[in-house]
């Protein structure tokens, strides 16, 4: 009877050992998961943030980028030329996003810009390149046969917000005569129609996608040529801008700026001014002002 007592005491001792010891295990269960949650967190934190930096550095440029940027535009390549313009080729090593914009001016061998040449960029979609087009181009349709210059430098520009962020000037010669005969060497070539700004000061166009924007006096329009040449310019709107404080100025001429072509004629000239046309009286450095701040025998459509 004893032994049977001893027995049960026994098995009962036992039954609660291991009953007490399910129910630790399974309190610690739930600990176990939290701490391995918590673990796990950083980990998770770390890689996403890796992904997300390698992402914003694929489609930024930083300044860790700059002398990619730099030997990309040392390799330029020339894709089309004539008597009148240029196409420059950059294999960019990076797509850029929207708000970097990229210029390029032609200087001359002092390095300042060739004012009567202007450009533009465009990129051809070319499937899986990454090419940027820079367009450049001669407009003297009134001054051809004196117009003689050359360019030595390709200045490139990259900015955002109208801040520059780089620049990178490339040797490369190439001699602006506009002869009487266009001649065309290589294709493509800027488009027939540029749209831009007309300065009037000293009949200066530069094309919308140039980096110099107008000061004093201009109008909107565009340039209309064919086969390499540039020919004419149409007005799209009235005299915009306004000149800097007025110096003391004496006028040497008065007369009138023909904007279809250039030409201008003085007051004394027994001929009728060709529309469109601004009036105006020259300074002593040769520059137009116009007077009344007008533009005459024109129907104007403002330039989208």
């Amino acid at each position: 009877m004893i032994d049977n007592l001893s027995r049960l005491k026994s098995e009962k001792m036992r039954v609660n050992f291991i009953m007490r010891k399910k129910q630790i295990s399974i309190h610690l269960k739930p600990t176990n998961q939290i701490l391995f949650l918590f673990t796990l967190f950083p980990l998770v934190f770390l890689l996403s943030a890796c992904c997300c930096s390698k992402k914003t550095a694929d489609v930024v440029l930083g300044s860790i980028d700059k002398d990619q940027m730099a030997a990309a535009f040392d390799r330029i390549e020339i894709i089309g030329e004539g008597t009148d313009f240029l196409t420059v080729k950059v294999d960019l090593p990076q797509t850029l996003s929207p708000e970097y914009l990229l210029y390029a001016l032609m200087l001359d061998g002092d390095g300042y810009p060739l004012s009567k040449i202007s450009g533009y960029t465009q990129n051809p979609h070319l499937k899986g390149k990454n090419h940027i087009w820079f367009y450049f181009f001669l407009f003297t349709p009134d001054q051809r046969l004196h117009f003689s210059n050359k360019s030595e430098y390709v200045k490139f520009i990259v900015a955002k917000e109208n801040n520059i962020l780089m620049e990178r000037v490339v040797r490369h010669q190439k001699h602006w005569s506009a002869e009487e005969k266009v001649k065309i060497f290589d294709l493509p070539s800027p488009t027939d129609q540029i749209k831009g700004y007309l300065v009037l000061k000293d009949y200066t166009f530069w094309a919308k996608g140039d980096f110099r924007k107008p000061r004093g006096y201009y109008v909107e329009g565009k340039i209309i040529g064919c086969n390499g040449r540039w020919n004419y310019f149409t007005v799209l709107s009235d005299i915009q801008g306004q000149e800097p404080e007025p110096e003391f100025i004496l006028p040497v001429d008065q007369g009138w700026l023909e904007l279809e072509t250039g030409k201008t004629h003085s007051t004394q000239e027994a001929i009728s001014p060709s529309p469109p046309y601004v009036k105006g009286w020259w300074d002593g450095k040769g520059y137009f002002h116009p007077h009344p701040v007008k533009v005459f025998g024109s129907k104007l459509k403002k330039l989208k």
